[in-house]
């Protein structure tokens, strides 16, 4: 619940990127009737809005038998003792701070998760959830696709080929070793749905290419699909528009092996 839909659009999209269904308010009341009609396993707040504040929706929450092993995280652009403090009185589980990244988020939420899933006693009209999905095991890639990796990795300048599909999950990978490749594949994930996000805000077509340059080292994002993402490790910050024009002719391939193994 919050009443920036900006806000709103990036939780859903990083939520969704771990399996969870999401139900989004831009108000505490109107986010007060959805759980009444569907009791959730995890309510995330803005301790601001319109009409009831943050503090007040916990308070409510934890006075109703039926919500009040509800966790509640609450959102705050000031984090102070004060604001610690009056979460706790209200009974919220935890707080974060506005702005947030995933490694702000993530360990609150499945703490939080754990917790509502050990509830003893759930109330009959509240259904289990299922336990968000764990990706596939990067030693598992899908042979086709590896193979279709396989010749972006004939040029010096590129060290590791992955693909990434729905949800974050690393779908393929070539090359040399990354360090903990379905981490960075949730990451790239996640920088993607923001950057769709943003484009919605302004009125722009979905992102097709995403280029990150760090010291040494450049990761060069290409949409294959809707679904399924291309990405490039490259040595330097230097050459990409040969790269560029590699990963644009191999596209049909791509788009081929993963019609082939997503209809498989």
């Amino acid at each position: 619940m919050d009443d920036s839909t900006s806000v709103r659009k990036v939780l859903e999209r990083l939520l969704s990127t771990r399996g969870l269904s999401v139900t989004t308010s831009e108000t505490a009341e109107q986010g007060l009737e959805a759980i009444h009609r569907n009791a959730p396993h995890l309510v995330i707040a803005d301790v601001v809005m319109p009409g009831m504040s943050g503090f007040e929706l916990c308070q409510k929450l934890k006075s109703n038998q039926a919500t009040q092993g509800v966790p509640v995280i609450l959102i705050s652009g000031i984090i102070n003792d004060g604001v610690i403090a009056q979460a706790r009185q209200a009974g919220a589980f935890d707080v974060v701070s506005k702005p947030f990244t995933p490694d702000d988020l993530f360990p609150k939420i499945e703490r939080a998760l754990k917790a509502s899933y050990a509830a003893p006693s759930p109330p009959a009209e509240v259904p289990e959830a299922p336990q968000p999905p764990l990706p596939p095991q990067a030693s598992e890639p899908l042979d086709r696709l590896q193979e279709e990796l396989k010749p972006f990795l004939d040029k010096p300048e590129v060290e590791s080929a992955l693909i990434i599909g729905p949800g974050g999950q690393l779908r393929a990978w070539a090359g040399q070793p990354v360090e903990e490749p379905d981490l960075l594949a949730t990451y790239l994930h996640t920088l993607l749905s923001i950057a769709g996000v943003l484009g919605e805000r302004y009125q722009l077509t979905a992102v097709q290419t995403m280029t990150l340059e760090y010291p040494g080292k450049t990761l060069l994002l290409s949409r294959i699909n809707p679904r399924f993402t291309l990405v490039l490790a490259l040595r330097g910050t230097g050459g990409t528009g040969v790269v560029r024009y590699l990963v644009l002719k191999g596209m049909p391939q791509l788009r081929a092996a993963l019609d082939q193994t997503t209809s498989a």
